[in-house]
């Protein structure tokens, strides 16, 4: 006789296939979720990487006669901030690709969580020659770009390493509205998100200059390479070659033999043409018959 299942067992059954199926989707979920985690972080830090990078390369290509320029706009948290560039033609390009604009403005733009976005400004005229602002003087950016999204702080301070003093390594100015000079760099404090260690980084930058004065020394120094090297002849000898008299001396040669002798000999002698009055081009003067 066949004996088949009864419906206790066949439930128990049922029971434990479901336990081992929900145990086996909650490890690979936690798999999934984990893997995207480690690639969101991942994505994180190659984005504030590159954002660094992209900020560190156009510090150190400010051209000579750029202008640099931060202000705070607000002193209480979230700190505000305004960094502008200006004569800074084709800096801060992004995607590889250059935006010509007159001045340049990294801003932070308060967000409803208490954090800021980092916005990069591209202005199609100078702001930096008026107290006024762009916004009270009716001037719009001609492009905009979100750097970074609700950051929980971004801070500027400077340093002018001429006025540097050991003892007040605190003191930093949080704004700079010296246009004649620049500071020597500039420090970035950043926590990107709730929880993040906060971040450091240095900007040196480069000494201001005049490009004419910069293009005027290039030029004079590839004029003067030129010049030395068309001054030498071969050997060194001076240009014009050929055997040289001393000053005062007359040259040896057709027209250089001295008055009525011959090329190079004495006077009347040789088979010049300078002979005396009388002579022979090839002796002495016969006497007269």
């Amino acid at each position: 006789m066949a004996k088949g299942f009864t419906l206790f067992e066949l439930v128990l059954a049922l029971g434990i296939a479901g336990l081992v199926l929900t145990s086996i989707f909650r490890i690979a979920d936690g798999a999934v979720r984990s893997t995207a985690t480690m690639v969101d972080m991942q994505n994180e830090d190659i984005s504030r990487d590159a954002f660094f990078s992209f900020l560190r390369n156009h510090f150190d290509g400010l051209p000579g006669n750029a202008v640099l320029n931060l202000i705070s706009t607000s002193s209480s948290e979230p700190f505000l901030s305004e960094m502008t560039f200006q004569n800074t033609p084709v800096s801060f390009n992004w995607g590889g690709v250059p935006i010509a604009a007159e001045a340049t403005r990294i801003i932070t733009v308060p967000t409803v969580t208490n954090g800021v976005d980092i916005v990069l400004e591209y202005f199609d005229d100078p702001i930096l020659d008026s107290d006024e602002g762009p916004a009270e003087r009716g001037i719009e950016p001609i492009a905009s770009i979100v750097l970074l999204r609700d950051v929980r702080l971004f801070e500027w301070t400077v340093l002018d390493g001429r006025s540097y003093n050991s003892t007040e390594r605190d003191e930093w100015p949080y704004e700079w509205d010296q246009n004649n000079r620049r500071p020597t760099y500039v420090e970035l404090k950043v926590i990107f998100g709730n929880g993040d260690r906060e971040i450091k980084r240095l900007f040196w930058i480069p000494t201001k200059q005049n490009p004419r004065t910069s293009m005027s020394a290039l030029q004079n120094t590839a004029r003067s390479s030129r010049q030395g090297g068309a001054g030498g002849g071969a050997g060194g000898r001076p240009p014009g070659g050929g055997d040289q008299t001393r000053p005062g001396q007359p040259a040896a040669g057709a027209g250089g033999a001295r008055p009525g002798g011959s090329a190079g000999g004495r006077p009347g002698g040789g088979a010049g043409s300078g002979a005396k009055s009388g002579g022979t081009g090839g002796g002495r003067g016969a006497p007269p018959k």
